[in-house]
């Protein structure tokens, strides 16, 4: 029967040969990955080129077809629906940085609705999660 020092020795060497061979892979896969990618000048002129290619071709077809004129009241719409499309991004990040998310604001919400409550409310239904726990 082997000492109880043997198999903690036994074990801590286990785990470093694994700590090591997982240092390894990742070493490994970050080469991979890296020789895998594309340099990052190709890929931005990838990108120029894809948006040279699909602008030429969009203009391609509002040549063949002109489009109806728009009124002024469409402008109007697709104007307050930038502002307010503009206006949910904003909120959304401000949400997402004072409360987490959505479930954090409505639990401040609720939060705040439990302690604004009159205390001639709040006791009848304190009382009555005291009796029903």
């Amino acid at each position: 029967m082997k000492s109880i020092d043997a198999e903690i020795l036994e074990v801590e060497q286990r785990l470093s040969m694994r700590k090591l061979a997982l240092r390894h892979a990742a070493g490994e896969a970050k080469t991979r990955a890296g020789k895998a990618l594309i340099s990052p000048v190709t890929l931005a002129g990838a990108a120029v080129l894809g948006f040279f290619l699909a602008g030429r071709f969009v203009r391609g077809k509002a040549r063949k077809a002109e489009a109806p004129a728009v009124s002024q009241e469409t402008k109007e719409q697709g104007k307050g629906f930038a502002l307010g499309t503009l206006a949910m991004t904003g909120l959304t990040w401000f949400i997402r940085s004072q409360f987490g998310g959505p479930v954090g604001l409505a639990q401040f919400v609720v939060s705040k609705v439990r302690h604004s409550r009159s205390p001639a409310t709040a006791a009848p239904a304190e009382s009555f999660t005291h009796i029903h726990r």
